[in-house]
């Protein structure tokens, strides 16, 4: 069951549960080399080599286990459900965004509220291109890790354990890593493009279980 927090009303969280069981969508792009693809489920980069950002910010995930199926090229994960309003931003500030670029902390590090709990995990992708995974607490902190064993032009899954605190990376139906530990409260799905690179996300099953995430 979907708990609810503080001062939340039950028509918010209905919302929230309905949303979890819609299909995903990356509701929020940011960055002016992307736009949607035949739907909103798939992201596109414009041919420009500025890194631009999708975030799934409707479909928020605060318990449970998760799991997502991203195919294409780029960097993919999850990220606190932050809102980038445009308007608070100057002429040319957002041309190239990513939750993971230094220069844009300050402004999702604002939004924290008691839904993110203690965790400092507010940010962690892997790249399909290369393996290479990145977490981010927005303050001054960042590792990187290069798995081997990734094929490219094949879908990848991520499994996002709220029960564990766990996000772990998928291809052809085997777990190939766990990427981070320490994840707790609410987190959406994201994506990075650039170039000419797209990604579609859909909602799977997590192999050997029967729940869909």
């Amino acid at each position: 069951m979907l708990p609810r927090h503080d001062g939340e009303g039950w028509i918010e969280l209905y919302h929230h549960l309905l949303m979890l069981r819609s299909k995903l969508t990356f509701d929020q792009l940011v960055g002016i080399n992307i736009q949607h693809g035949e739907l909103k489920s798939i992201i596109r980069a414009a041919g420009q080599l500025n890194a631009s950002s999708a975030l799934c910010s409707n479909h928020v995930m605060r318990c449970g286990k998760h799991f997502a199926v991203f195919t294409g090229n780029g960097r993919i994960g999850v990220v606190r459900p932050v809102q980038i309003k445009r308007c608070d931003f100057g002429e040319g500030e957002l041309y190239r965004f990513s939750p993971s670029t230094s220069g844009f902390w300050e402004y999702p590090i604002g939004q924290r509220t008691d839904r993110w709990t203690d965790s400092n995990v507010h940010c962690c992708y892997v790249s399909i291109v290369d393996g290479r995974c990145y977490w981010y607490d927005w303050a001054d902190y960042q590792s990187d890790m290069i798995f081997d064993g990734i094929q490219s032009n094949t879908p990848m899954g991520l499994l996002l354990d709220l029960e564990e605190g766990m996000l772990s990376i998928y291809q052809n139906g085997q777990r190939l890593a766990t990427l981070k530990d320490g994840l707790s409260g609410e987190y959406c799905w994201y994506a990075d493009v650039w170039g000419s690179a797209s990604i579609s996300i859909e909602r799977g099953l997590i192999p050997g279980e029967q729940q869909a995430g």
